[in-house]
């Protein structure tokens, strides 16, 4: 964390990242934060939460980046492959501390209701987000300056310690992150509601509906 010169802490400055995740295949392919729900897309209701409380958003994402290019964000691709979302969490940190940034707030990029307190509500990092009893270890608050121990957490797999190495938990658990218990409110939908079947699309629509 930043400190005046007075020796008086600032508040973090914080960055957030979206992650795009892998194709939809029960979804019919395509990319999901680009999914419309109430004439804007998925990604675009996560970057109006985060925007008032980040101080530079980018969204993490393989292939082609032209694709997202109406949202006008950084697009940043993974930089060591086959290791799932952690990743993009390693690239987003990277990206990160090249903004001057302190944490760095992950958030998958099919989960259109997440609440406008998520980010304040998250610090300090290192955290992650709970709701209805379920744990969301992508929805979480990670100090930038975890970077190189996740870097050592990937860069010494072996076919014994993959699975476990490259789950986000594991980082999370290392960093003794701590829960941030957010409700559901009654009818729903719940804060970090993933968009993952036809059938949860449909829900989100009539939410949005309401």
């Amino acid at each position: 964390m930043r400190a005046l010169m007075s020796g008086v802490q600032q508040p973090p400055r914080v960055a957030g990242l979206v992650m795009a995740g892998g194709m939809a295949q029960r979804m019919g392919g395509g990319d999901k934060p680009l999914l419309m729900l109430g004439g804007v897309t998925c990604l675009g209701r996560i970057v109006a939460r985060l925007r008032p409380c980040c101080a530079a958003i980018a969204l993490s994402a393989n292939g082609d980046p032209a694709r997202f290019a109406a949202h006008g964000l950084p697009v940043l691709a993974d930089t060591v492959a086959g290791v799932g979302p952690l990743a993009g969490v390693l690239a987003g940190l990277d990206w990160a501390a090249g903004q001057g940034c302190d944490v760095l707030v992950t958030v998958p990029g099919d989960t259109p209701f997440i609440p406008a307190d998520l980010v304040p509500r998250l610090l300090p990092a290192p955290s992650f987000a709970i709701s209805g009893g379920q744990r969301h270890s992508l929805v979480a608050a990670w100090p930038v300056g975890c970077r190189d121990l996740l870097a050592r957490q990937l860069g010494h797999l072996t076919p014994a310690t993959r699975r476990e190495m490259t789950r986000v938990r594991t980082l999370a658990d290392a960093l003794d992150a701590r829960g941030v218990a957010f409700a559901v409110p009654p009818g729903g939908p719940d804060p970090f509601m993933n968009i993952n079947t036809p059938a949860d699309y449909a829900l989100a629509r009539q939410y949005v509906r309401g």
